[in-house]
């Protein structure tokens, strides 16, 4: 039975694989497998194997184990080789954790020492071009901000596996979790607390708006069809023409 579960056909990272074979097995606990064990766990799985597949033939269990073997075969390659990151993760926890706080470190450095010319070239465009420098930070910057984050997207996502989407939703909302809900908080304590004069109003509330719609379709939802990307693509341009018509037309601004 063994030999024909093709189990050297997946990789498998095996400790794993033992500690869910003994789960669905000993039921005793006892970290031994009884014969009267062995026959429950086989039952169970034949019965896991005839639901999982939707419309195979019932001509006999060897059609459902095949059947069920090739459908888990999809799912593990989907799922991409999973051994060689726990191994690495495990052996390389502190060295991973040291390099991530150094590059943070040196981002936040890059950052503060080019932070200053960054806006002085910004007015500087602006001026020179009469284009209001929100309608520069909106649309160009974010192109050359966020190009990182696009590009890697796009990589990881045309390896159709799930650990990569995974990998990618990750990243996204990490973003999405930097650019704009910590620094507007950040944005926002500077005003309150020097009593700034305030006047983007429309802005801020833009962002906010972007921040509960997309929130809200993330929280609510664990899988994304190719649709759900119309909506927030479609979220840019709405944020445009909304500080548009809020500063020039009812004089927000």
């Amino acid at each position: 039975m063994v030999v024909g579960m093709r189990l050297q056909d997946i990789n498998l990272e095996e400790d794993d694989a033992v500690e869910k074979i003994l789960q669905d097995f000993d039921t005793s606990l006892d970290s031994q497998v009884s014969l009267a064990e062995f026959r429950k766990g086989i039952a169970k799985w034949l019965v896991e194997a005839r639901r999982s597949v939707a419309g195979s033939v019932t001509d006999g269990s060897e059609k459902h184990l095949i059947d069920y073997h090739e459908k888990t075969k999809r799912e593990h390659y989907l799922l991409g080789d999973q051994s060689d990151e726990m191994l690495e993760g495990v052996e390389n926890a502190k060295w991973t954790s040291f390099k991530a706080v150094m590059l943070l470190l040196l981002g936040a450095i890059i950052a503060a020492v080019f932070a200053d010319p960054l806006v002085d070239a910004v007015d500087n465009f602006s001026a020179a071009t009469s284009i209001p420098s929100f309608f520069i930070s909106f649309i160009v910057l974010p192109l050359a901000t966020n190009s990182s984050e696009a590009v890697s997207a796009i990589i990881f996502a045309s390896r159709k596996k799930k650990r990569s989407a995974s990998l990618t939703f990750s990243e996204l909302y990490g973003a999405v979790s930097m650019n704009n809900t910590l620094c507007l908080s950040v944005f926002l304590a500077l005003v309150y607390a020097r009593g700034l004069t305030w006047d983007f109003s429309s802005e801020v509330l833009v962002i906010l708006i972007v921040c509960v719609v997309m929130g809200a379709v993330g929280s609510f939802r664990t899988t994304f069809p190719l649709w759900t990307a119309l909506p927030a693509f479609l979220l840019y341009p709405f944020s445009l023409a909304l500080v548009y018509v809020l500063d020039y037309v009812f004089g927000w601004s």
